[in-house]
């Protein structure tokens, strides 16, 4: 049992001796980081994708699946003004802003709004729908020529499209109901 004890204490002692040895170390070095983080115009990590920016360009005319498997024409759609949501269900941020679209689509009866999932099965995505209240088509872009037309990286991300399939605006990232209610009513007030 001494022989335990000992070993015991040779191994705390070993223990206290590096985490104070390593936070003395940390304390004592200077980094040498410069506080400005990038300069103006330069891309720091060109390697890192981002959303390409689409403002001014047409809805692409490809197809799109439905929950059921029907083939529908993107372009179907156009007509009235389109609110094009990209997102998938294990998306936090997607998550917290589906219920803003729920509540808009039932305030806006004029604008269309579509949610493009971009990773579920439809059975998921189905589920998903019904646990946040979608209330407006969901489709799925099983060959990628949507995201990779539009250049779609991130999500969420929402298009403002108007009712002539011009894409007006561009969103990457959560949108509040309150930032929502703003670019509905600049885009596309009656």
């Amino acid at each position: 049992m001494p022989f335990v004890r000992s070993r015991l204490r040779i191994t705390v002692a070993i223990l206290v001796f590096s985490a104070v040895g390593g936070w003395a170390w940390s304390v004592s070095s200077e980094p040498e980081i410069d506080a400005q983080m990038t300069t103006p115009g330069e891309v720091p990590y060109p390697s890192l994708d981002t959303n390409d920016l689409v403002v001014g360009k047409q809805l692409p005319n490809v197809d799109v699946t439905d929950l059921e498997g029907n083939t529908i024409a993107l372009q179907s759609f156009v007509g009235s003004p389109i609110i094009l949501n990209f997102w998938y269900s294990t998306c936090e941020p997607c998550r917290r802003e589906i219920p803003a679209f729920a509540q808009a689509q039932q305030t806006h009866s004029n604008v269309r709004f579509i949610g493009l999932n971009m990773n579920d099965s439809p059975e998921m995505a189905k589920t998903f729908g019904e646990k946040y209240g979608i209330n407006y088509p969901i489709v799925f872009d099983q060959s990628g020529t949507v995201v990779r037309e539009l250049g779609i990286v991130t999500a969420p991300s929402t298009l403002f499209i108007d009712s002539s399939g011009n894409i007006v605006d561009q969103v990457a990232g959560e949108i509040s109901s309150d930032k929502l209610e703003s670019l509905i009513s600049q885009w596309f007030a009656s």
